[in-house]
């Protein structure tokens, strides 16, 4: 089975403008159809809202040019930018101050964007916009994601007298927008909990509108959304599928995205990835249609190459995508089209690849590792940092575990084990802990000492017994998952790389040390630096005091996390790869297949990459982007933790090419 449509691309509307550009495009396309079905035309130039009437001249441009895309096979829609704003940009074209504009904490006021709990910006500008839209007859409208609560220069919002009132209302409160922001700072978890799903209600509120609105002129308009990381809105993601499609009777599309703009920073594409994986993590499954958002903004050619932007839109299919929607197509530049051909030839060098893995992995979904976080992260943040830091904080710190060829999953009923960072957990109840600790659980310091002060230190079986400042080295322990590398050590000079270094001390007499802390002349500073317990639950926990995160890619760290991880699943990890090298590995799992796709994601060619699998098959099929596949068969099996492993050598993945590996 697959996804009917696989890609997209997003049209400028100053397309429409030149019905000879148009057809140029048209004809690229035909040249280099890159699995594109669906042409997306913005109906906006600027990221605030656009008065109606220019929003009626914009939209009579769109029609004909939808028109001639579906003579050409295509759906055709379109992509609104602004229903609310974005960010202040040609305001002088803009709506004015008629309506609230969406307001921070300070008070301050993004003038390109609107409070989407207005009553009166709904009836009198949102409800006629989305009419007039629907009224050109699109096969689907994109909403995109300006339906947030950040907007510069304000950061978050809204904190207007209306939100700040509906939100006292509801509550039996009576905060002004000082006294709010004080409680928010606080360390109140449930009581932040409440704001973001007041942000949430909004949101809600706005798209059931939007949907009825849409629908009571022509039913059959597909509706989407474009979102991002959204901790502040609660990422209600679920609730927001069920407004826009009014719970799951019309189908709705769904683009994650967020960034990822330049490739001059790889692991900033390689970041948007987990990203999306995240926002993908508890769509309902009614959500077929999945697209990430890819693109160069500003769209300047050379900030991602073509190969680039292929690799972006393969790894988001990992995560959960479908497809992608290929934002590329630069915009009020008057560049030749010409210029964008070696975009559209490299997108569709490896159609066949892209194909592979939307009909291949459709319907399954990451399994592995889970970061723990939780859509209401948000409310975890340290005292003081509500407003000045997001929840993904509580989601990203592991990024470089899952460079050794560890498999990251997103939704936490599909983790083998988790590990917990700082007190993200603290949105947690005392049943969900008590389950995770039941499990596997690898945790730094300050998890460990939030978690003891919770009353689960009877479960976790260490303490923090201080913080080692300057020159503390890790030295692995005659333990037996240090097999092979006792006495050896890792050195993450501190004086270079200030990071965590804890002495952490055993509160259980069959708490076993993994590691201790040695100074630079090999003397015993520290009794332990890393530990395992079993503890009553049956559980196992992992507590690291030394650079948990970080400075983990030599020889032995990355050998022993791949056992600690083994150990933690109790032999269900899913898969990992053997040997030592940098590999994406993303593994999906469902409808009884395994599907272990594998990025190599450096500037060296990956000889000989071994792939262990948690199965009783000794034999798979391997597919390479070039659109070759050939059969694989395991070397050798062993039983580690408690698990039945079989291990393939799936050969060469050449630099920044990728795999799929299907048991």
């Amino acid at each position: 089975m697959k996804s009917r449509h696989i890609n997209s691309i997003r049209i400028p509307t100053d397309f429409c403008s030149d019905k000879n550009r148009f057809n140029e495009l048209l004809d690229m396309l035909n040249k280099y159809p890159c699995e594109i079905s669906q042409l997306a035309i913005f109906a906006a130039l600027n990221h605030p809202p656009a008065p109606l009437d220019r929003m009626y001249d914009i939209v009579e441009k769109i029609k004909p040019c939808m028109d001639m895309g579906r003579k050409e096979g295509y759906e055709c829609g379109i992509n609104i930018l602004a229903t609310i704003g974005h960010h202040c940009e040609n305001l002088e074209i803009g709506l004015g101050d008629k309506y609230t504009y969406m307001t921070g904490i300070k008070g301050d006021v993004c003038m390109g964007s609107y409070c989407m709990r207005n009553e009166k910006y709904i009836e009198e500008y949102v409800v006629p916009c989305y009419k007039l839209l629907a009224n050109s007859h699109p096969d689907f409208i994109w909403i995109d994601d300006d339906i947030r609560y950040a907007h510069w220069p304000i950061g978050y919002g809204c904190f207007c007298d209306n939100c700040i009132d509906t939100f006292n209302k509801k509550h039996s409160t009576s905060y002004n927008r000082e006294t709010l922001r004080l409680a928010l700072e606080e360390e109140n978890v449930e009581f932040r909990k409440k704001w973001l799903n007041h942000n949430s209600d909004a949101i809600c509120h706005l798209f059931e509108v939007i949907g009825k609105t849409v629908r009571s002129i022509d039913p059959s308009i597909r509706l989407g959304f474009m979102t991002g990381e959204r901790y502040f809105e609660g990422y209600q993601f679920e609730r927001y599928s069920e407004a826009l499609s009014e719970n799951g009777k019309y189908e709705i599309m769904w683009r994650p995205g967020g960034g990822g703009y330049s490739d001059i920073r790889f692991d900033e594409l390689v970041e948007k990835q987990e990203q999306i994986g995240r926002q993908n993590a508890y769509l309902p499954d009614y959500v077929t249609i999945i697209q990430s958002e890819i693109e160069n903004f500003p769209y300047n050619l050379a900030k991602k190459m073509p190969h680039s932007t292929l690799i972006e839109a393969l790894m988001s299919m990992t995560a959960g995508c479908t497809g992608a929607a290929f934002n590329v197509v630069g915009c009020e530049s008057g560049e030749p089209l010409e210029a964008f051909e070696p975009m559209f030839k490299g997108l569709n060098k490896y159609t066949k690849f892209m194909r592979l893995l939307n009909e291949h992995l459709y319907g399954l979904s990451p399994e592995g590792i889970h970061t723990g976080w939780r859509i209401d992260s948000q409310a975890a943040l340290p005292k003081g940092e509500y407003f000045n830091n997001w929840g993904g904080a509580f989601a990203e710190y592991a990024r470089e575990l899952f460079v050794l060829g560890l498999p990251e999953c997103y939704h936490k009923d599909k983790a083998n084990a988790v590990t917990l960072f700082s007190k993200g957990c603290s949105v947690m109840s005392d049943e969900e802990i008590l389950s995770l600790l039941s499990g596997g659980v690898y945790i730094n310091a300050d998890a460990l000492t939030y978690l003891n002060s919770r009353g689960f230190g009877e479960y976790t079986g260490f303490d923090v017994k201080r913080a080692i400042d300057t020159d503390a080295i890790e030295r692995y322990t005659d333990h037996k998952i240090n097999n092979g590398m006792v006495g050896g050590a890792r050195n993450c000079h501190q004086a270079f790389y200030p990071g965590d270094s804890y002495e952490l001390v055993p509160t259980n007499d069959n708490a076993e040390i993994i590691s201790e802390i040695v100074n630079c002349n090999k003397q015993v500073t520290g009794k332990c630096a890393c530990g395992m317990f079993k503890n009553s639950l049956g559980g196992i926990v992992c507590v690291a005091g030394y650079y948990p995160f970080s400075g983990i890619l030599d020889t032995f760290k990355s050998r022993q996390l791949k056992r600690i991880f083994l150990e933690l699943s109790k032999g269900t990890l899913v898969s990992f790869i053997d040997s030592y090298s940098r590999i994406r590995n993303v593994t999906l799992t469902g409808n009884g297949k395994i599907c272990v796709t594998l990025f190599n994601l450096t500037t060296d060619d990956g000889d000989d990459i071994v792939v262990a699998v948690r199965t009783d098959k000794n034999e798979g099929t391997f597919y390479a982007m070039d659109g070759s596949e050939h059969a694989v068969k395991a070397f050798k099996r062993e039983t580690l933790s408690g698990g039945n492993y079989a291990f393939f050598n799936v050969g060469v993945i050449n630099s920044f090419r990728g795999g799929l590996l299907e048991i």
